[in-house]
């Protein structure tokens, strides 16, 4: 187990033996925390004053609907060549059945249950 977790330490360049040295970093935290800029430094560094930055524009696409209407309907004309008479009355006869399956009542007596009798005193 403790070979598993040093792995990640050993691919990325650190030293495998790190996770050992809990009371070392421990220590540490609490050092800086003492003096009083532990979280203020990193906030600093990393977030206010850290000139990189990331910024997405987002713009709405008014013909994207379009396009994806027009690629389904090409999508289905392709199949609807490439599929013979036969198989197309399967797929609606299958899907008729499926609509009847799932529309009928379903049994709820099939499924495991407990009364009071099953469970002991």
């Amino acid at each position: 187990m403790y070979v598993s977790h040093m792995v990640p330490y050993a691919l990325h360049e650190g030293d495998p033996l790190d996770m050992f040295r809990i009371n070392e970093f421990s220590a540490r935290i609490r050092e800086d925390f003492a003096k009083g800029g532990l979280f203020e430094g990193l906030i600093d560094k990393h977030l206010t004053k850290n000139k990189h930055f990331l910024k997405l524009l987002y713009s709405p696409d008014e013909q994207k609907a379009a396009r994806d209407e027009a690629a389904d309907k090409a999508n289905l004309v392709a199949l609807n060549a490439a599929l013979s008479e036969a198989e197309k009355k399967l797929i609606v006869q299958e899907t008729h059945e499926l609509k009847r399956y799932q529309e009928k009542p379903q049994d709820h007596n099939v499924l495991p249950s407990l009364t009071l009798e099953d469970i002991p005193k």
